[in-house]
């Protein structure tokens, strides 16, 4: 029986993508870059069906070109078709994530992967729709996707000062937000030393119970500290002044922390509740 080219490029590539040598990588790297983008759709399949490993060394930037040189609405269509199927392969691993991220403002590609997402079963909506809030937390484009998707991202009200902040906890706060960015929140805090990280952690405690408005996600770089460098130092401290808390403050810096970092508040929760 002969082959066609796609059989010999396919073969090809399922040889050499799970990477493991050199000479593995190379060789996926040409077969990534072998495709101009006017190969029919069983090539795009293949190139999703490639994405095998939790993490990569970059090699997977060839294979991203190389789904995205495909006609946008053929993409579409397709990321919509693979999108359960590969998350559920790739499970808490979101190495997903980065074949989507154009998807948002591509409107063609946009517009074949939402009909797409019509033939989705039960099952696979509810996986694809889990990734989907996922990618929000790092990315405000999905808030539209998930909209036009029919589940919108419940807006909440961004939290006032407190009335009995001091003058110098508001003036720091008001100050760090207005100079915008993304750690315009979280840099003003763990700028200094362990002494001045204690000192701050009241101040900190407070901001992390407030609804932020647009700079929610920072929640996230404001306690990644407590995780790495300041986590023999402060964490502990943390923890306990966490528990003095009334329930109803704990609960929102939870609730908080949960919205950005799930694996964080699981953590948090054990450690403060017990569960």
């Amino acid at each position: 029986m002969t082959t066609t080219n796609f059989e010999n490029w396919g073969i090809e590539l399922e040889k050499v993508w799970d990477l493991k040598t050199a000479e593995d990588c190379v060789k996926f790297s040409e077969l990534m870059y072998s495709l101009n983008g006017e190969e029919d759709s069983n090539y795009l399949h293949k190139l999703i069906d490639a994405i095998r490993l939790k993490d990569d060394s970059g090699v997977y930037e060839s294979l991203y070109n190389a789904i995205w040189v495909f006609h946008p609405k053929l993409v579409g269509e397709i990321l919509a078709q693979k999108l359960s199927e590969l998350q559920k392969r790739m499970g808490k691993f979101d190495q997903v994530f980065r074949f989507y991220i154009p998807l948002p403002t591509a409107e063609v590609a946009l517009h074949a992967f939402l009909e797409g997402a019509k033939q989705w079963t039960i099952a696979e909506r509810r996986t694809a729709m889990a990734a989907l809030k996922n990618w929000f937390i790092a990315d405000e484009a999905w808030g539209s996707v998930l909209e036009k998707l029919g589940k919108p991202i419940a807006k909440t009200k961004e939290s006032a000062i407190p009335e009995y902040w001091d003058e110098n906890w508001r003036k720091r706060f008001v100050e760090g937000r207005q100079k915008g960015g993304e750690f315009s929140v979280s840099g003003i805090f763990w700028k200094k030393g362990k002494k001045v990280w204690l000192e701050d952690l009241d101040f900190l405690i407070e901001v992390l119970a407030l609804n932020l408005g647009k700079d929610w996600r920072q929640i996230d770089t404001l306690t990644n500290p407590f995780w790495f460098y300041a986590n023999k130092t402060v964490y502990p401290t943390f923890i306990e002044k966490l528990k003095e808390l009334p329930r109803e403050k704990q609960t929102e810096i939870l609730d908080n922390i949960k919205r950005v970092n799930k694996n964080k508040f699981k953590q948090l929760n054990t450690e403060i509740n017990g569960n």
